[in-house]
């Protein structure tokens, strides 16, 4: 299934995982080559049956399979495509997708699962699967709060918000950070990462009387339908002659 966003595709792809799709093969195709892959992998792997039927084949010791796809732009690239990346998951058992296809192993460290330009991974924490911030990603928020925080006075940049002084790349950070998807690893990874910024912070930047601003939490990511409701559905787009009679009415002084 094609899915509207990222949050709804590495939710999927999470279930998945507890339900035992541990094998995976994965890639990147425009429209209609995601289109001809869904047909194919139909026919061979039978990826559109119910859940019903794959639990019951999964107890017979058959594998099953289910095909999971996202956008991963809304507007076409230099080429006029949409590029949409895709995941073949499957079971353990008896199935065709084994002897086709080059399955890796999601349990597997060094073949997990990944997500968001590799920034997120999904793993079991011992508890439940669950997202994560790859240790890279994990790095690069660390070294970005160690060099924010060591700034010389004079290239340190101060801003006014809602009256109170900020400095500019410190709040861009924690926006960024309280931004990212709240899966469970992802939140505690957050508030170590925050914890260690507000150290960093009374270390180094004691003196300058700027302080970094107070966040309440990041929210959970609660279950997602695969369809947005009507009511969160994008505005249309509208023509540039629709555009101009609307601002020609939003400023005719009228």
């Amino acid at each position: 299934m094609l899915y509207p966003n990222s949050l709804v595709f590495m939710q999927r792809l999470q279930q998945a995982a507890g339900y035992g799709q541990y094998y995976y093969v994965e890639g990147e195709a425009d429209l209609p080559g995601y289109e001809r892959l869904a047909k194919k992998f139909a026919i061979a792997y039978e990826t559109d049956l119910s859940r019903q039927t794959k639990h019951r084949r999964r107890r017979s010791g058959e594998t099953t399979s289910t095909f999971f796809a996202m956008k991963l732009s809304m507007y076409p690239n230099g080429e006029g495509q949409i590029p949409v990346r895709w995941v073949l998951l499957a079971t353990d058992g008896i199935g065709r997708v084994h002897e086709r296809e080059q399955l890796r192993d999601l349990r597997k460290p060094q073949s997990r699962l990944t997500a968001g330009g590799r920034r997120y991974e999904l793993i079991h924490d011992g508890k439940c699967w669950t997202w994560r911030l790859s240790h890279r990603a994990e790095n690069d928020y660390l070294n970005r709060i160690h060099r924010i925080a060591a700034l010389p006075k004079q290239r340190r940049r101060v801003i006014e918000i809602d009256g109170v002084r900020r400095d500019a790349d410190a709040e861009k950070l924690l926006d960024e950070l309280y931004s990212v998807p709240g899966f469970r690893m992802v939140r505690r990874q957050v508030g170590r990462l925050v914890s260690e910024f507000r150290r960093e912070w009374k270390r180094l930047r004691a003196d300058s009387g700027v302080r970094l601003s107070e966040r309440t939490f990041l929210p959970y990511v609660r279950f997602m339908a695969n369809e947005p409701h009507a009511e969160c559905l994008a505005p249309p787009r509208l023509t540039q002659a629709e555009r101009e009679a609307l601002f020609q009415l939003a400023f005719s002084g009228k």
